[in-house]
């Protein structure tokens, strides 16, 4: 067994992990035109500092790539895309925004992978298309109905971008993994809520971990579970009814 690829996923960990902090903290200014690009690119060298969280945490995800997947060109696209996600995950979370940098770069992995995989041209094209599309909709109805934002513009591209990399399938679990992690975490904060808050939660951060999960677990099995989870409740609801009605 080689270690190399492992040696080149920890100095990627390395270099990412100091980039993504850096950019976590000085994206959000650009993409609010409070400086330029060129401010931008200078504070990264002038206010340069060793970041450990980022690190540790890329270190975990990108030699678990080359363990679990293997060490092949899937393994490399998801390093850029997790370092796309991170951001995504920090900036969303803080600002309730997402740079348009993280979707380009997103993109961009998926273009490599879209001409690796011609022959599946068709199921990254309706990927993009349902991932973003949900998400238009969904935002699109909470205009009409509730008469305020219910999806950001910056979730459907986000959506639109890992529709493109991971086609139909994955597309569709990953929304309904980050819609189960949003419904579960944003009920809890609902009730722990303080006045101050405005009700609103960034859905940037479970879009994040729905595809990271999305990355060592198939989409079948998720299905599966899914499926299981459904059948039983249905199966437990029926018990419930069927107990009221002999009393």
């Amino acid at each position: 067994m080689t270690y190399i690829p492992y040696v080149i996923m920890s100095l990627l960990a390395i270099f990412l992990g100091q980039a993504t902090y850096h950019l976590n903290r000085k994206l959000p200014p650009v993409v609010s035109e409070e400086i330029t690009y060129k401010e931008f690119f200078k504070s990264l060298k002038t206010d340069f500092k060793i970041d450990i969280k980022y690190t540790i945490i890329y270190l975990a995800l990108f030699n678990s790539f080359i363990y679990f997947l293997g060490n092949n060109l899937s393994s490399y696209l998801y390093v850029i895309i997790t370092f796309a996600l991170a951001i995504v995950f920090s900036v969303d979370a803080r600002y309730r925004l997402i740079p348009d940098e993280t979707h380009i770069v997103i993109l961009i992995a998926g273009v490599i992978n879209f001409i690796v995989h011609i022959d599946r041209w068709w199921d990254f094209l309706a990927g993009s298309l349902i991932g973003g599309g949900i998400f238009y909709l969904l935002g699109l109805i909470s205009l009409l109905i509730l008469k305020k934002e219910g999806m950001g513009f910056g979730d459907v591209k986000l959506m639109a971008a890992i529709g493109f990399m991971f086609g139909i399938k994955y597309t569709l679990v990953i929304t309904l993994v980050s819609f189960v992690l949003g419904a579960v975490v944003g009920g809890a904060l609902l009730i722990i809520k303080s006045k101050e808050s405005d009700g609103y939660i960034p859905f940037g951060p479970f879009i994040v971990i729905a595809t990271i999960l999305l990355m060592f677990v198939p989409a079948d099995y998720i299905i599966e579970l899914y499926i299981t989870f459904c059948s039983w409740l249905g199966m437990q609801m029926s018990n419930l009814v069927y107990y009221f009605m002999k009393k």
